[in-house]
């Protein structure tokens, strides 16, 4: 687990949606920034960006301006408004120069990716280097977000493209959620939910999404979490029904702890 890499692509929709992610990105959100935050503070000078222009508010400016281009004036309520890729490499990456790295995965989205590149930001300052591409899905003076994205066959080739392309040749390795027994599989789901306790990501409306892929794949996020894998021994309830529980916060959390 410790050499593999993380590749994940969402949609960012929203009136104030690109502004969000890049104020995210910029890392000028002060609610991510204060006590209890999963960011480290004193890293966050070390974050570089890999393109122009330098602040969430020019970003978004960027894209408006380009819609309205393309004849653009009003989005959809449903608009996809862009298209984010997450590019993470392991919490233990034995190089200190990340920028090789990056480089070439915003070379890869650049020539793989329709669309405008709006920004690709690296962050330092929290468990895993990782970066993120904000792409605005704009082909031919149309918003073509949902088509880029696709299906999940999509993705896997999209996922598998970049492996072979970029990942591999770094010595990075696939993520192989599928050699976990179904009671490992579990319980390292577990253990991801503990740690995520304390971040602000459980609060925000994404959460459920998040959730589900977690589900689907926890070593992927325990990767970026830093949690090593434990051996199944709780034989509780499952994270589904944890979840789903209509119990008191504290009766889940105490739940929780026994993992």
């Amino acid at each position: 687990m410790a050499g593999s890499h993380f590749f994940r692509m969402g949609k960012v929709s929203g009136k104030n949606g690109i502004l969000n992610a890049a104020k995210h990105n910029k890392r000028t959100l002060q609610t991510e920034l204060g006590a209890g935050a999963h960011i480290a503070a004193l890293r966050t000078p070390l974050n570089y960006s890999l393109t122009d222009p330098a602040t969430a508010e020019q970003v978004d400016r960027t894209a408006k301006v380009l819609m309205v281009q393309a004849g653009i004036d009003k989005p959809r309520s449903n608009q996809v408004m862009a298209l984010e890729i997450l590019f993470s490499l392991p919490i233990n990456w034995h190089q200190h120069d990340t920028r090789p790295f990056f480089q070439c995965c915003m070379d890869w989205t650049t020539r793989n990716i329709p669309g405008v590149l709006l920004s690709f930001d690296v962050h330092l300052d929290e468990s895993a280097p990782h970066a993120h591409a904000l792409i605005l899905p704009l082909v031919d003076n149309k918003m073509r977000g949902n088509k880029i994205m696709g299906n999940i066959g999509n993705l896997n080739r999209l996922r598998n493209l970049f492996y072979n392309e970029v990942a591999r040749h770094f010595g990075l390795t696939r993520n192989e959620t599928k050699r976990l027994s179904g009671d490992d599989k579990a319980a390292l789901e577990k253990q991801v939910l503990l740690r995520l306790r304390i971040d602000d990501v459980m609060k925000s409306a994404i959460w459920p999404c998040v959730r589900d892929a977690i589900h689907n794949d926890p070593l992927s996020y325990a990767q970026l979490l830093g949690i090593e894998q434990k051996p199944a021994r709780y034989t509780g309830r499952s994270f589904v029904q944890i979840m789903t529980s209509k119990g008191k916060g504290k009766e889940i959390e105490n739940e929780i702890n026994t993992i």
